[in-house]
């Protein structure tokens, strides 16, 4: 085989300031912060910080430390000998689970030392009844709904479904019930639900109207983003949730948007940890960059998937579609259910009838039994699944790119 590689990476930019720099500049240049803070001190009500789980890319630990800095130096320059602002903290988990010890190992490099008053930390469970309450609308942990002070983090990165993702689902997806998720993510089945799309996207149309709600009732949030590549924070924005996004916007794009004239005949697709820990998860890589490959190509999506495939209704529902148009009447008749979007789509990718790309899952840790019936093969090395490629891709094929870090980069031909 023959075929001409190129490669595309995320691209940083050349010169990065420190971490601390850059958020040292944007919360000393931003009133919003210091004003906030200091409305809950005067007040006397703990600020709730929203955070992110382990699973995101997110620097949370700087920004804290950062926050506690601000907050000192404000009250030097200004000699008040107001109290400070207090805090408890919740795990913003949306459908994740963690271990007990997972959950106290983030705790400790979360938040001991990090400077702030954080009295107490708490990790949300949208299955957890007893643990949400009614508000704005919808079912969120009790903590949201009983603070009038919400502070979520969270790094803003292209969303294949939501358009974006950011703060503004920290606050409100991250902390939602398992059913309000699932109501919310049904508007992924929609073709409006694209990546980067914001205006007309009604997973994020939702997600803005439940903000909205939020602080309707009284509530002011003042959200904290970033943008993050690699593990390092370039650039972040402090203000309103939306008003957040659409600052670091333009900064994503650098980033993370590329684009090549036409579609190559096999893409090679990396997913890191943590996003390459199951399938389920590192099938967002497919969804980030499938125009990248032509009709009738190939796949081949590199994930460690130590954690195995993922949710069984996902895979189940896989194994009881041969097809797109069988995938879609399932859902039509049982009604969705959470990540029914995911298998949906990539039943369309496979299906013959519509876009017929063959997908090779190279990981050490899932056997083939596992994902019979799924239309994806698996393999342990990218030279099995390229000869394997070579004879299932009807016409032969010459043209190849590897994407980095394809979680969370996306791809797209200017010509197809």
């Amino acid at each position: 085989m023959n075929i001409t590689w190129n490669t595309i990476s995320p691209a940083p930019p050349a010169k990065v300031k420190a971490v601390e720099t850059v958020l040292d500049e944007t919360l000393s240049t931003s009133g919003n912060l210091a004003e906030f803070l200091e409305l809950s001190a005067t007040a006397d009500e703990p600020v709730l910080l929203i955070v992110n789980d382990p699973h995101r890319s997110t620097q949370t630990r700087p920004v804290l430390v950062a926050i506690a800095k601000h907050q000192a130096g404000a009250a030097v320059r200004t000699g008040s000998h107001r109290r400070a602002a207090r805090f408890r903290a919740i795990v913003a988990t949306g459908t994740h689970g963690f271990s007990i010890q997972e959950s106290h190992e983030f705790e400790q490099a979360m938040f001991a030392g990090c400077g702030l008053n954080v009295e107490n930390v708490t990790w949300h469970d949208a299955t957890d009844a007893d643990s949400l309450a009614d508000v704005a609308g919808v079912r969120m942990h009790r903590w949201v709904a009983d603070s009038r002070f919400l502070l979520p983090i969270g790094s803003v990165e292209p969303h294949y479904f939501a358009g974006l993702t950011g703060p503004h689902k920290t606050v409100t997806i991250g902390c939602m019930s398992i059913e309000d998720i699932e109501r919310n993510h049904a508007g992924a089945m929609s073709p409006a639900s694209e990546i980067l799309r914001l205006e007309g996207n009604p997973v994020h149309d939702d997600t803005v109207e439940i903000l909205h709600r939020l602080e309707a009732t009284g509530k002011i949030v003042c959200a904290i983003g970033e943008v993050v590549c690699g593990g390092v924070l370039l650039a972040a924005a402090v203000g309103d949730p939306i008003g957040v996004l659409v600052e670091l916007f333009p900064t994503v794009r650098r980033i993370y948007v590329r684009t090549i004239l036409e579609p190559v005949d096999v893409l090679r697709l990396r997913v890191p940890l943590p996003l390459g820990r199951n399938l389920y998860q590192a099938d967002k890589a497919l969804k980030n960059n499938h125009l990248a490959v032509r009709d009738g190509g190939g796949i081949i999506l590199e994930a460690d998937c130590g954690e195995g495939i993922g949710p069984d209704d996902f895979m189940n529902l896989l194994r009881g579609s041969s097809d797109y148009a069988l995938a879609q009447q399932i859902v039509a008749r049982r009604g969705y259910r959470l990540g029914d979007h995911k298998a949906v789509k990539l039943r369309y990718l496979t299906d013959p009838a519509h876009r017929g790309v063959h997908v090779a899952l190279v990981t050490p840790h899932v056997a083939e039994s596992e994902v019979t019936g799924t239309g994806i093969r698996v393999f342990r090395e990218v030279a099995s699944a390229l000869d394997w490629l070579s004879t299932v891709v009807a016409a032969p094929f010459a043209t190849g790119m590897t994407i980095e870090d394809a979680g969370m980069i996306t791809v797209t031909p200017t010509r197809t």
